[in-house]
C-alpha cells in the first residue's frame, strides 16, 4: 500500500553504488562536499564522523556502510592499488626482457599486448566506460602499450644478429618513452578515476535536528512515478535494511526503481 506521500513533490534522487535511493526535498537542507570529517568515538560504524556545517557539529552517516556496502573510498582505492600494479608489471617486464638480454637467456613473458594482465583488464573494461574524458585516456594506451610488448622480438633478433648493444639502447629507449608515456597515462588515470568518485553529503533535517548522508552522487531533483509502487520484499532483505525503506518507485526518464528512503528512521 502506498503510504501518506504527495504524489506531486520533488524527490532527490542519489546513487549508492549501481543502486538509486531517494528522500523528499522538503527534509534536504544542503548538499556539500565531503570535507573536514572529525572522528566521533564509540558511535556504530555507519556513523562516520562529524561535519561543521552552517556552524553546526552534525553526524555523517555513511549509507554505503548503513546498508552492507563496501565504502566508496575501499573502491577508490583498490582501483589506485590496481592501477599501480599494473604499472609495475610493465616497469618489471622491461627489466626481464633487459636480464634475459644481458645473460643471452630465452625471454618467456608475453609478448601479446592482449595477454598480459594490463591488456586482459584494457579489453574487458574499454567497452563498458561511458565517461569520455576517461575513454579517452584508456584508448591512448593503446599505442605505447603494443610497442612495448612489441620490442622482445625485436630485442631478441638484434641478439642474435650480434648487437647486444643495440639490443640493451633498443631497452632503454622503450623505457625512457614508450614506459614513460605509460606511467604518466596511468597517473592521469587514478586523478580521474579519484575526481569522478568524490562521496557527497546530503544534509537533512527531521524534527529540529541535522544528519547528513554520504553518498556516491545526487542524481536528479525529480518527480517519481508511483503507479508501480511495491514494499520491500523478504528476498531483498539482507542487501537492504529494510527499516530504513518505505518501498520502491521509479524515476520517470528510464523508469528505473528507486528505494525511498524513511528519513525518520535514519534519525531514530
Amino acid at each position: 500500500m502506498l503510504p501518506n506521500i504527495n504524489p506531486l513533490s520533488l524527490w532527490a534522487v542519489l546513487r549508492i553504488q549501481d543502486s538509486f535511493f531517494s528522500v523528499p526535498c522538503d527534509y534536504v537542507q544542503s548538499i556539500v562536499a565531503l570535507t573536514g570529517i572529525r572522528p566521533v568515538p564509540n558511535v556504530p560504524k555507519y556513523i562516520r564522523g562529524m561535519i561543521n556545517h552552517r556552524d553546526q557539529f552534525i553526524h555523517l552517516v555513511d549509507m554505503r556502510i548503513l546498508l552492507g556496502i563496501r565504502s566508496l573510498n575501499a573502491e577508490v582505492d583498490e582501483f589506485i592499488e590496481l592501477m599501480d600494479s599494473l604499472m609495475q608489471d610493465h616497469v618489471n617486464w622491461l627489466d626481464t626482457l633487459r636480464n634475459c638480454i644481458n645473460e643471452r637467456k630465452k625471454f618467456t613473458l608475453t609478448t601479446d599486448p592482449h595477454e598480459c594482465k594490463f591488456g586482459e583488464w584494457y579489453d574487458n573494461i574499454l567497452p563498458t566506460i561511458e565517461d569520455a574524458a576517461l575513454k579517452s585516456l584508456l584508448l591512448s594506451f593503446e599505442k605505447p602499450h603494443h610497442d612495448i610488448h612489441g620490442i622482445a622480438a625485436h630485442a631478441e633478433k638484434l641478439l642474435e644478429d650480434g648487437k647486444e648493444i643495440e639490443a640493451m639502447n633498443l631497452i632503454e629507449e622503450t623505457k625512457n618513452y614508450e614506459l614513460r608515456k605509460m606511467v604518466k597515462l596511468f597517473d592521469e588515470v587514478k586523478k580521474n578515476y579519484r575526481s569522478n568518485h568524490r562521496e557527497i553529503a546530503v544534509v537533512l533535517e527531521h524534527s529540529n535536528f541535522q544528519s547528513a548522508l554520504i553518498v556516491d552522487e545526487v542524481v536528479k531533483i525529480t518527480n517519481l512515478l508511483w503507479d508501480n509502487w511495491r514494499s520491500i520484499d523478504q528476498d531483498m532483505i539482507g542487501y537492504i535494511k529494510s527499516k530504513y525503506m518505505l518501498g520502491i518507485a521509479k524515476i520517470p526518464e528510464n523508469e528505473s526503481p528507486v528505494v525511498i528512503l524513511d528519513v525518520p528512521s535514519l534519525f531514530a
